[in-house]
């Protein structure tokens, strides 16, 4: 009895998960780089994004305006005329908030590791997909050839 349970239980398993793709790895940070001929230096940045309640597609995590980055004063800028009011807005703009900052967190983490934008950056657009969330910028300072060895491979 015990065999027959332990043989329909791992055929189930099997089939199972051969029905369905594997799964995506939302854990992954992406960063590409690209330097163009001028020297002026891309990139693209994108996290996860935590799942919100009520199936909260993409709206845009865009805050309306180049925020700062990195070397510029004194942080990236306040929020400028984000009032809420009500319950359930409030909780979805506060997510909203905390993912968007996580997102730039996790991107000053990334620029400090690999050093690509020493002098600060320019947000030239952030937006929110079904799962992730993105931001593309422009760093400040243009590539040294020093830069284009180390990032033109990537």
């Amino acid at each position: 009895m015990k065999r027959t349970v332990l043989v329909v239980t791992t055929s189930l398993i099997v089939s199972a998960c051969a029905h369905r793709p594997p799964p995506l790895d939302k854990d992954e940070i992406y960063f590409e780089t690209k330097i163009k001929q001028d020297g002026t230096k891309l990139f693209a940045f994108s996290i996860p994004s935590m799942k919100q309640p009520g199936g909260g597609k993409g709206g845009g995590a865009k805050d309306g305006g180049g925020r700062g980055g990195r070397g510029e004063g004194g942080g990236r800028g306040g929020r400028g005329g984000q009032e809420n009011r009500g319950g359930s807005s409030q909780k979805s703009s506060d997510s909203s908030e905390r993912m968007t900052e996580q997102l730039y967190a996790s991107l000053d983490e990334k620029l400090d590791e690999t050093g690509y934008c020493q002098t600060g950056y320019i947000e030239i657009d952030t937006h929110q997909t079904e799962d992730r969330l993105h931001l593309l910028g422009e760093c400040n300072e243009t590539a040294s050839d020093l830069d284009r060895l180390d990032f033109s491979a990537r």
